[in-house]
């Protein structure tokens, strides 16, 4: 008799571990998965660096994927806009400093430090770095493009 009280309260305690392992693991994947799709540009709009005088944080409802990365917008025409044509709109070298490539390494370049050259938006760790890459704009910017495919900085996928 006490084996059977026994038992039947050993079932029901694996029953309820079970459930909370299974809670746990599913936990643990959701969060994984979030930390994966980070939002490009800090979460600025990249259509709005052209097109206003500043960008604008995008919103988290308002987003699209291309490129293998997730883009958040301000408003849906930015969006429709960034859909029909991302090359133009995309941060040149996936974001990585200019400079930085135009001398052969790659560094992260970051959203609020930006130039739009030849119609096309560049990013810099510093603005230092944006300052020296004007000095000689047309002749850093063939030496970055040489150099981007190198160190992983090349076009979207």
């Amino acid at each position: 008799m006490i084996s059977e009280v026994f038992y039947r309260k050993l079932a029901v305690i694996t029953k309820v571990l079970g459930a909370a392992g299974v809670f746990l693991m599913l936990v643990v994947v959701s969060v994984n998965a979030q930390e994966r799709f980070t939002y490009v540009l800090s979460m600025f709009d990249p259509v709005s660096y052209q097109v206003s005088q500043l960008p604008e944080k995008g919103r988290e409802d308002i987003t699209l994927s291309w490129g293998g990365r997730i883009w958040a917008f301000s408003n849906e025409g930015n969006r429709d806009a960034f859909r029909h044509s991302p090359e133009v709109y995309a941060p040149l070298f996936q974001g990585c400093d200019a400079l930085s490539l135009a001398q052969g390494y790659r560094a992260e370049g970051l959203a609020k430090i930006y130039l739009i050259y030849d119609q096309q938006l560049m990013l810099f760790q510093g603005r230092e770095h944006r300052a020296l890459f004007l000095s000689a704009p047309d002749t850093l910017l063939v030496k970055a493009k040489s150099h981007a495919g190198d160190v992983k900085c090349g076009p979207y996928q």
